[in-house]
């Protein structure tokens, strides 16, 4: 499967070219947030120290025009930069929306794409639009995308029916959500906002809250189901 980066790992490029990518806000959470919507819609936002490489006007510029190539190759997607400025303490804020998990996986693997053309001069009409990597929705609708499952989750929640669960259970689990986000090595940990109750975790996700979870894996994918 092709690395796919979020939007934290993907800016940071762009954004610090050295030292810690993940920031804190002044009440000390993460930043680096995704946010899944009831409706199926996505909001991510991402916080980062301001680099040198772009200029603010030049980076809202690279995204836009990324967004614009991005869903001109796949017409479903709906992808709009919402803010992208640098707050009073100096530090970049871009928030973005997505229709769908499928436009925010496919944006993401495209921007990186659409980057590295953009630096190197290069033509970007042969970018394909790649959406692996990330995966929102229920859990029968990921088994039918092609995710196996094979995994076992822990139990984070006292409405959860059993202590842990594998494949078999989350067959039968069907109707319940799924947030699976595939990791790698240098990518910094994140935030994952869901509209309900968690359940269950995979290794390297931490419950933070009722509807919310740190995911610091590094290798794999970090999977939550809520209900």
């Amino acid at each position: 499967m092709k690395k796919t980066m979020i939007m934290a790992c993907a800016l940071a490029f762009l954004l610090c070219a050295c030292g810690d990518n993940q920031t804190k806000d002044a009440d000390g959470t993460t930043t680096s947030t995704i946010t899944l919507e009831k409706d199926g819609s996505i909001a991510s936002k991402l916080v980062e120290d301001f680099g040198t490489d772009y200029s603010e006007d030049g980076l809202k510029n690279l995204l836009d025009t990324s967004i614009t190539a991005y869903q001109n190759l796949s017409g479903a997607a709906q992808v709009n930069l919402k803010n992208c400025e640098k707050n009073n303490k100096g530090k970049l804020v871009v928030e973005m929306t997505f229709n769908d998990s499928t436009a925010y996986a496919g944006w993401n693997n495209y921007f990186l794409d659409y980057m590295y053309a953009s630096e190197m001069g290069l033509d970007s009409s042969g970018i394909e639009n790649n959406t692996e990597g990330f995966f929102a929705g229920t859990i029968s609708d990921a088994y039918s995308a092609g995710y196996s499952l094979e995994t076992t989750l822990n139990a984070v929640s006292d409405n959860s029916i059993k202590s842990s669960v594998t494949k078999s259970d989350l067959l039968g689990m069907g109707s319940n959500h799924i947030v699976i986000l595939a990791r790698y090595a240098d990518d910094d940990p994140i935030d994952i906002k869901c509209y309900d109750e968690i359940l269950y975790v995979g290794d390297g996700v931490t419950v933070t809250g009722k509807r919310s979870a740190n995911v610091s894996t590094t290798e794999g994918y970090g999977i939550i189901v809520f209900k």
